[in-house]
């Protein structure tokens, strides 16, 4: 499975419960809890459990953002 970096921030409390979830575990699996966790997001959000549902959904907005930027614009 390819590797993605996401760059997500975290604040501290944030990290102290993954770490928890994690604890039993050991923290080399929190990268895992995160992955999970950051799928389901995706799967919520788009209906798809794959960065390529992301990157669509991202592409969509994008375009409708121009759409009301060029509405401002020549409006």
């Amino acid at each position: 499975m390819p590797k993605v970096l996401v760059n997500v921030r975290l604040d501290s409390k944030i990290v102290e419960t993954l770490k928890t979830i994690a604890s039993g575990k050991g923290e080399k699996y929190l990268s895992v809890i995160i992955r999970e966790a950051l799928t389901e997001y995706i799967s919520a959000y788009t209906g798809d459990p794959t960065l390529r549902g992301l990157q669509r959904r991202i592409n969509e907005i994008d375009l409708r953002l121009k759409k009301v930027e060029d509405t401002i614009t020549n409006g």
